[in-house]
């Protein structure tokens, strides 16, 4: 799965929202307090919702460019990337991708695959629209 968008903030503010959001799961899942420059290479498992564990490894990360990372489950191996590029003004544009590249789930029908892209593509509207309006007004706030 691919998915484009143009989101109305600097890369800056994107890349430090990600950073942030993963070392703070990383203290929850691991106790461990990193830095940003402590991520590549880093793995940990994380109990998800529904019980079961993951592990996760951050494969890539070039600040204010590209973040990407490895899920691995007892069922399936994805990878997820973000690739930013700077726009005029406070812009980007942001390519995310998903890859499934382990194991497939053999029940998978295809109903099911387009409802996750469904879902997926929801979720990136409402974050790009939580992203700019927290951007705006943490903008407002300096002023």
């Amino acid at each position: 799965m691919k998915q484009i968008l143009q989101i109305a903030v600097p890369a800056k503010y994107f890349f430090h929202r990600i950073v942030e959001l993963t070392l703070y799961e990383i203290q929850q899942q691991t106790g461990q307090r990193l830095n940003a420059s402590q991520l590549k290479d880093f793995s940990f498992k994380r109990k998800n919702a529904n019980g079961t564990v993951s592990r996760i490894t951050i494969k890539t990360y070039e600040p204010n460019k590209r973040y990407a990372y490895r899920i691995q489950t007892g069922h399936s191996e994805h990878e997820v990337i973000y690739k930013v590029k700077p726009l005029s003004g406070q812009r980007i544009r942001l390519i995310y991708e998903e890859k499934l590249l382990g194991k497939r789930n053999r029940f998978a029908k295809p109903i099911s695959k387009f409802l996750t892209k469904l879902i997926r593509k929801r979720k990136f509207r409402k974050l790009k629209r939580q992203m700019e309006a927290n951007y705006i007004q943490q903008e407002s706030h300096k002023r």
